[in-house]
């Protein structure tokens, strides 16, 4: 019985040292406020310019818990984007060893199931969402700038 109660107690102190440091680093956290507006970005369907949107973010961009941090995804985007007069939440967001602010666009708040993806550039001043050969990049005021900025900060093949 005597070595059980020893047990208990060696482990409320580790989850209390746990904590203890969980919250030490968490109160050290640096959050950067994003309000941006992109007027008139370049939505791109196929190989065409389809429509003009304006696009705008507000959210905040912090430090992660430390254990992703150790890992090295070390700061998460928190916010709404909001194109023309759809609002969507950015989730599952995470910096890439780039710079490049990566995550997901959903309807509803902690939802999984993406309706676009979003990438912003290192310092925050180029934006694209995309899914498949739908593109909305900003700030853009031509077909090539647009493809150019999706190429630039997600680089992946175009359909």
């Amino acid at each position: 019985m005597k070595m059980k109660n020893k047990i208990i107690v060696v482990i409320l102190i580790l989850i209390s040292i746990f904590i203890c440091f969980n919250l030490y680093i968490n109160s050290h956290k640096k959050v950067t406020n994003i309000d941006k507006y992109f007027k008139n970005s370049i939505v791109v369907e196929g190989n065409a310019v389809v429509n003009h949107v304006d696009i705008k973010i507000n959210g905040t961009l912090s430090d992660t818990h430390f254990i992703y941090r150790y890992l090295k995804y070390s700061k998460e985007l928190k916010g709404t984007v909001s194109i023309e007069d759809k609002k969507y939440y950015v989730t599952a967001s995470s910096v890439t060893k780039d710079g490049v602010v990566q995550g997901i666009l959903t309807k509803e708040k902690n939802e999984l199931i993406s309706d676009y993806e979003i990438s912003f550039s290192k310092d925050l001043d180029e934006i694209c969402i995309y899914k498949g050969n739908y593109i909305i990049s900003g700030p853009a005021k031509s077909l090539d700038e647009a493809i150019n900025i999706y190429k630039t900060i997600v680089d992946i093949p175009i359909n």
